[in-house]
């Protein structure tokens, strides 16, 4: 019942006597007890360097334990704030196992890293380190990890850490692809993924302290990644991010959009209809269909643009230069 407060077995058993009555001597505990004596007179030495037990000897009941509620308390209290302790020590030695924290002796907070092997292992390190979400953007060539063999992000998938990831428009061409994207694995295990069409640069942010930049260059058997911890550069490549992904489309939506646009001339006329005030059944009426399928083609534009709703939709309208 005690060992969680560092108490064996047997001074236990010797407090929680005391605890139901006081004793004159080892010898009066021993035959309550029916333990030895020298086993309990061992054990009240114990118990008095722990502070559970005062003796007063001459006296009747000379042997007493202390209060178990302040007693106790104090001890678990004392244990609670050595686990504090040690779980502090814990994340500081896993952040330098894993190459997450910068050493104490240097200020250096960009980091260059060469070549593919090395990026790969600095994009699992830092996937590892992630607690919360990791945003990225991403594009082709792939110069480090291929989708396949990045059980990094699967961990931390499973592990509930969210991913946001924007795609450019290129890579998601199914016909001949460099490298399989496994899109439906992804998305099973909890990714959040929009296309755009450009994408300025390859990144990976990780819980806000943490990014890792892939200049867009050409292939290269050297590639160079930077690893940033700067909070004024945080910040910009947060605000590019952010920017990129509220622009972007939903996966599904941008490969129904094909290469040659998004908008078919059916579209942009209801688009012009919407924008104009006309409301779903006079659009109906005008183009002699359904009101189901106008609210169908409505929900569809809502989806090419990544709009919740039909203002939204005129805002990324005019964005995306649709009229």
């Amino acid at each position: 019942m005690l060992e969680g407060l560092g108490i064996g077995p047997v001074e236990e058993q010797v407090y929680v006597a005391l605890v139901a009555r006081a004793a004159t001597d080892a010898g009066e505990l021993a035959d309550r007890s029916g333990m030895p004596e020298p086993e309990v007179e061992h054990a009240l030495a114990e118990l008095e360097l722990m502070g559970l037990v005062t003796t007063h000897p001459g006296q009747r009941r000379g042997l007493r334990a202390a209060p178990p509620d302040i007693s106790l308390n104090l001890m678990a209290l004392q244990r609670m704030d050595g686990v504090r302790k040690a779980q502090l020590a814990i994340a500081q030695l896993t952040q330098s196992y894993r190459g997450d924290a910068p050493s104490a002796d240097t200020t250096e907070t960009i980091e260059v890293i060469e070549g593919g092997a090395a990026i790969a292992e600095r994009y699992a390190q830092v996937q590892r380190a992630a607690r919360k979400e990791i945003r990225s953007m991403t594009a082709g060539p792939v110069v480090a990890v291929p989708p396949a063999a990045n059980t990094g992000q699967q961990d931390a998938l499973r592990a509930g850490v969210r991913y946001r990831v924007v795609y450019e428009r290129s890579s998601l061409d199914l016909e001949n692809p460099d490298t399989p994207l496994l899109l439906d694995e992804w998305a099973e295990l909890g990714e959040e993924m929009r296309v755009s069409v450009d994408i300025p640069l390859k990144l990976v942010i990780v819980d806000d302290g943490l990014a890792l930049v892939i200049p867009r260059e050409a292939p290269s058997s050297d590639p160079t990644a930077l690893v940033v911890r700067t909070r004024t550069v945080l910040d910009g490549l947060s605000w590019i991010f952010t920017r990129v992904w509220e622009s972007a489309l939903p996966v599904p939506a941008a490969l129904a959009a094909g290469s040659e646009g998004p908008l078919t001339t059916d579209d942009r006329h209801l688009l012009s209809l919407l924008l104009a005030g006309y409301t779903d059944q006079a659009i109906a009426s005008q183009q002699d269909v359904s009101l189901r399928t106008v609210q169908r083609r409505v929900r569809r534009l809502l989806a090419l643009a990544g709009a919740q709703s039909r203002l939204q939709l005129g805002w990324q309208a005019a964005r995306r230069n649709w009229i």
